[in-house]
């Protein structure tokens, strides 16, 4: 079992809470059948009042009691351990997550993300409230069942002592299928899920073009595939109980049959005695049986358990972060830096140098490295060669939790929460409302706001439901400004956006005096407030100036040529 599994096993609390409940569950069983063997006993053979059954009646009705309430105990602390199970170890992904580069993190698909917090570990389910739980309780069970049995009466226990290893063999057998077809299954249903969120997600755009039929035939070959799976692990479920009943049927028909001999063949065994015995034995199995319930399911969270590790034991890209503090509104230095995709071409090497408190704008072909190149200045990728200084200071010796409290990054397309405006402008931070609406002013969402039915506190639906593209964006923008970073990152913050509301949020954009600005832009609303421009073509700087020593340049001006600057 994985380390990090083990050490969440191991809460000694709930592991001694098993173990009582279970020899609670265990006394109660012994004394239950007990009190009812005494009653028949009295009433049937014996004929006496049934006033002599009143003290066997009340350690009846006790045992019934201690019973239900073990096995209602059980349940609840189990419930409880897995809960608490689950809750770390998606905690544990969320910190893998957050120290993964944004490398890392576009590499996976948010629906395999999703998919592996929600539906893997809530697969752990099987193994902490089930498996942990009623292994405890079928070592204690049958132990006890069996030590009754050895003072009553010997051959039945050696029965059972012969037939009961027949049980966990067939586990070992079937598990090893069972656990390599669990983890298909498992393999099957994350790419589902991935692919149907994914495709979920992107809908309207598979309508707009026409693509619908052609992946609604992708999703069905990975529904097929799912399903395949799940019913192989259901046929080895099915043949697994099967084989349990049979050795339960056997081993109590051996053991009535022997108990037949002796009291009426060989009379050496009194009805009170043969009666305790067929009592217990069938408690003896059913103990064991327990296990095969939790089983299966024990298998498909080892298949969880070890998706689950791989996932925790990739290594996170180390972006080397140090101590030393960003100051405010820093100046900005990517020197001979270069950034290799795994299936795609390397973007430099290439310098850029982004003054403090001033607007940098990044232009060029669509597909040349732009957006790379402000991902490498925002620190968001692990450069292959060359580096990167902020004021001066090598990013390697920068603060992490310094850096990102004092930048702010709009992406091409950023995520709306399924929140409250308030909640998603604020993003955990201490802002007053009069600042978010400010910002919202900014953003030219006034009226958007105006028409909430809650205002601030009006929820936006998940996927951002309800924002058309572009009030989705300037929410982004609208984020960025209230959070008044020192440094601000805009990848194509106006584009998709009507003429007075590009020159609206550029005029908000150049408003921010005191913070150093790098964006990506194809628009000349935008472009023109930007005191320097880099221009990018196949990965590297092909000229850079002011705006107006940049249009003398012949690369902008084939660039307004073919509409790349609008």
């Amino acid at each position: 079992m994985p380390l990090f599994f083990r050490q969440l096993h191991k809460q000694l609390k709930f592991t001694l809470l098993f173990y009582l409940l279970s020899l609670l569950s265990a006394a109660s069983i012994v004394l239950q059948a007990y009190s009812i063997v005494q009653i028949v006993h009295l009433l049937f053979i014996e004929k006496q009042a049934f006033d002599t059954t009143i003290p066997f009646i009340t350690i009846l009705a006790a045992a019934l009691m201690l019973r239900l309430g073990s096995n209602f105990f059980m349940q609840h602390t189990a419930i409880h351990f897995a809960t608490s199970v689950k809750q770390q170890v998606r905690g544990q992904l969320l910190d893998e997550w957050s120290v993964r580069s944004y490398e890392q993190l576009e590499q996976q698909q948010a629906g395999q993300k999703i998919s592996l917090y929600v539906d893997t570990v809530e697969e752990l389910d099987g193994y902490y409230r089930e498996f942990i739980p009623l292994k405890i309780r079928s070592q204690i069970v049958p132990i006890v069942v069996l030590i009754s049995m050895v003072f009553t009466n010997v051959e039945s226990a050696l029965i059972l002592l012969v037939t009961a290893p027949f049980i966990p063999i067939s586990y070992i057998l079937i598990g090893k299928k069972t656990q390599a077809e669990s983890e298909l299954q498992l393999e099957a249903m994350n790419r589902f899920s991935g692919k149907f969120l994914d495709l979920l997600y992107g809908l309207q755009t598979l309508k707009l073009f026409r693509k619908t039929e052609q992946q609604r035939d992708v999703l069905a070959q990975h529904n097929h595939a799912f399903t395949e799976r799940t019913m192989a692990v259901l046929k080895i479920a099915f043949a697994s109980t099967l084989f349990v009943e049979l050795i339960t049927t056997l081993g109590i028909g051996l053991i009535a049959l022997q108990i037949g001999f002796e009291m009426l063949v060989f009379e050496t065994l009194p009805f009170v005695s043969a009666f305790f015995v067929l009592t217990l034995a069938p408690e003896f199995y059913n103990a064991l049986k327990e296990m095969a319930t939790a089983f299966h399911a024990q298998k498909g969270s080892n298949a969880a358990m070890n998706v689950l590790q791989t996932e925790l034991n990739k290594r996170p890209t180390s972006l080397g972060w140090g101590h030393l503090h960003v100051a405010k509104a820093p100046t900005l230095s990517l020197k001979e830096a270069v950034f290799h995709y795994e299936q795609g071409p390397a973007i430099g090497p290439i310098t850029i140098e982004v003054p403090a408190k001033k607007i940098t704008a990044l232009i060029g072909p669509t597909g040349h490295g732009k957006s790379t190149a402000l991902q490498m200045l925002a620190v968001q990728l692990d450069l292959r060669r060359g580096n990167l200084t902020i004021n001066g200071i090598n990013q390697h010796e920068i603060d992490e939790k310094s850096w990102y409290d004092e930048m702010a990054y709009v992406s091409q397309h950023s995520y709306v929460f399924a929140s409250s405006v308030r909640e998603n402008l604020r993003m955990g931070r201490d802002i007053s409302d009069e600042s978010i609406i400010s910002s919202l002013v900014k953003a030219n969402l006034t009226a958007w706001f105006e028409q909430l039915p809650e205002g601030l506190d009006t929820k936006i639906g998940e996927g951002a439901s309800g924002l058309s593209g572009g009030e989705k964006q300037r929410m982004a923008i609208a984020r960025a400004i209230v959070q008044q970073p020192s440094v601000l990152f805009l990848d194509e913050p106006t584009a998709g956006l009507d003429v007075l509301t590009e020159q609206m949020i550029s005029d908000a954009i150049s408003s921010l005096h005191d913070t150093t600005i790098v964006l990506v832009t194809h628009r000349f609303a935008t472009l023109r407030q930007a005191q320097v421009i880099y221009y990018i073509e196949n990965g590297q700087v092909q000229a850079s100036g002011n705006h107006l020593a940049m249009l003398e340049v012949p690369f902008y001006e084939a660039m307004k040529s073919r509409g790349e600057v609008v």
